[in-house]
């Protein structure tokens, strides 16, 4: 494993004292070489990581297999429920390598070919070995290269292995870019053998989330999970990566069939016109309110602070609206993967997202707009009514009782102002929770009965300073195998018997 100098650690700001404070919105952080080690690991948790993700396009199972140990240590040690996530490759179309591997230019208005091949590449003929996509082009095709940094247009097709392109946007090409090709249907799925490989180890390692990419329908993920079952492994929650335009034209059956989404900004605005992208982002963040599902705005948010210790204004605008817009949780990408300051990265994302959400107003309002999430299931009723008595009571937190989690995604999903303080008895459901917005998880063992459980959460909600004797809170649950537990909700007193009840619903 290649040793990585260890940073500079400078001008790091206010650490995150209370958690019952910190930022409610969530932040994934990409894991690589700059953000490997011990020291970085523990610091970034320390500024406010809660979810760490493993890009499957590089590195091997050991260098994951290590940072997966190491992330569970650490978090272990400093008591923090902490995600894990296996971000899936997919079907990813790259040039070849080049002749010599050195660059080459490709001129505005010249012709060049496309040609699938194992060979290396010139600046006449340029290869990839996706037979599937010269098979697809057809005369008129766009190409694009390096995020749309290079554009090709398909003119001619001389053989079934070759395309003829005009250059219509030049420039020096490098070897193993990308190529999207938006205009032209793929017909191959979005899991690979190389997918099928990564997510067995990541399943056998028991991460918490698995990310799929080049989501185009919800098939697609009922072929991740038919694989998955075929194999005797429980299904973990599935996020649908929205990069590919055609995932727009079946987003309610893709919501369906994931446990969450991502918004893949930076594929999006390659495949769609950029401008599009801003309002494709909104449109998704309701879609998935609408469907109480979490959903992960990604890419470039604070792309400049990989070499800067400073983001630019336009960054820290674009991670404010997305915290405005309603996100659940934000990416970094190579901004802590390679970038020079991994944590100086993630704390000066916690602090524009506590910022935007102490000034944030609307934020306030969310649990009265009923009509946003509608169900006539009962356990929609308990999450409304929580929301919105936690407003009427001032409470300091609202606590929630759960072996599955899916009440307190509900009542996250509402956004009321207190935090989420979620009570469950797994490892697992735990650190699932630590995607959610406003979810402080905590794992106690259940008891048979509602008052002994709550005496056993006022413990450990009292050990690790969450809250303090006096605070008034609000405790609700679902289904729960607990006597007198399950749908209802109280309000009760930190170091005080329940003092009134709503009532059991």
């Amino acid at each position: 494993m290649t040793t990585v100098k260890e940073p500079k650690r400078q001008n790091l700001g206010a650490m995150p004292t209370n958690p019952i404070v910190r930022n409610r919105a969530k932040i994934i952080a990409t894991l690589g070489p700059a953000s490997c080690s011990d020291a970085v690991i523990r610091d970034m948790i320390a500024a406010g990581v809660s979810v760490f993700r493993l890009n499957m396009s590089h590195g091997d199972h050991e260098t994951h297999q290590a940072n997966i140990r190491r992330v569970r240590t650490i978090a272990g040690e400093s008591d923090r429920a902490i995600g894990i996530m296996a971000d899936l490759q997919g079907p990813k179309l790259r040039t070849g390598e080049l002749v010599d591997h050195v660059p080459v230019l490709l001129e505005e208005g010249a012709t060049v070919a496309l040609k699938a091949s194992e060979e290396p590449g010139t600046a006449n003929t340029i290869t990839t070995d996706s037979h599937e996509l010269i098979e697809a082009l057809i005369p008129g095709s766009s190409v694009l290269i390096n995020d749309g940094m290079l554009r090709l247009k398909v003119t001619e097709k001389p053989s079934g292995d070759t395309v003829l392109c005009e250059v219509i946007q030049g420039g020096e090409l490098n070897e193993r870019k990308g190529i999207n090709v938006p205009d032209t249907p793929l017909t191959f799925r979005a899991l690979t053998d190389k997918d099928k490989e990564d997510v067995l180890f990541a399943l056998r390692e028991q991460v918490d989330f698995v990310a799929l990419s080049f989501v185009r329908c919800a098939e697609d993920i009922q072929d991740l999970k038919t694989f998955i079952t075929e194999n005797r492994f429980e299904v973990p929650p599935i996020i649908a990566k929205i990069e590919k335009p055609q995932a727009l034209d079946d987003i309610d059956r893709i919501l369906e069939e994931s446990f969450a989404l991502m918004v893949a900004r930076g594929d999006l605005g390659v495949e769609l016109s950029a401008e599009r992208v801003p309002v494709i982002q909104k449109r998704l963040i309701e879609k998935a309110t609408y469907q109480e599902k979490p959903i992960i705005v990604a890419t470039q948010m604070l792309e400049s602070m990989i070499t800067s210790l400073h983001p630019s204004r336009a960054e820290v605008s674009d991670v404010a609206n997305a915290v405005f817009d309603g996100a659940d949780a934000l990416m970094l990408s190579g901004e802590t993967a390679v970038g020079q300051h991994p944590v100086e990265v993630v704390n000066m994302m916690r602090q524009v997202i506590e910022e935007s959400e102490k000034h944030y107003q609307s934020l306030q309002s969310r649990p009265h707009e009923a009509s946003s999430i509608q169900s006539p299931h009962f356990h929609h009723t308990i999450a409304h009514a929580a929301s919105y008595a936690s407003i009427k009571a001032n409470v300091k937190a609202i606590v929630v009782l759960s072996n599955s989690g899916s009440m307190a995604q509900r009542i996250s999903k509402l956004k009321p102002p207190p935090p989420i303080v979620a009570l469950t008895q797994t490892d697992a459901v735990c650190n699932r929770m630590s995607l959610l917005w406003g979810v402080l998880p905590l794992k106690i063992p259940f008891a048979e009965t509602t008052e002994e459980t709550l005496n056993r959460g006022e413990e450990q909600l009292l050990k690790h300073k969450l809250l303090t004797i006096g605070d008034d809170v609000l405790f609700c649950a679902g289904q729960t195998h607990i006597l007198g537990a399950t749908n209802m909700i109280k309000f009760f007193t930190i170091g005080e018997a329940v003092k009134s009840s709503i009532g059991i619903l």
